[in-house]
């Protein structure tokens, strides 16, 4: 993956972490919804898609064979919600 390419999917990975982390805030100050816990917001899926973003901006070295079971994980998990 280019290096352009690397700040784009870090861009994307952000912006679902900060979407799930200002509806966990709601959450935190309102409580729940009306339409759920969470609202309309999927926390969860945000908050793993962008855990998944930023594992694939790691380099291919030591460092990111750490997360590959994680990886994998989280990869089979999300792809039913796509």
């Amino acid at each position: 993956m280019s290096d352009a390419a690397m700040r784009d999917r870090a861009l994307a990975a952000a912006h679902q972490a900060t979407e799930a982390a200002a509806e966990l805030m709601r959450f935190a100050r309102e409580g729940a919804d009306l339409n759920g816990t969470f609202g309309e917001i999927e926390v969860v899926e945000k908050l793993l898609d962008a855990a998944k973003m930023a594992i694939e901006c790691l380099p291919e070295d030591e460092n990111s064979q750490r997360y590959s079971d994680i990886y994998g994980d989280i990869k089979h998990e999300i792809q039913g919600w796509i």
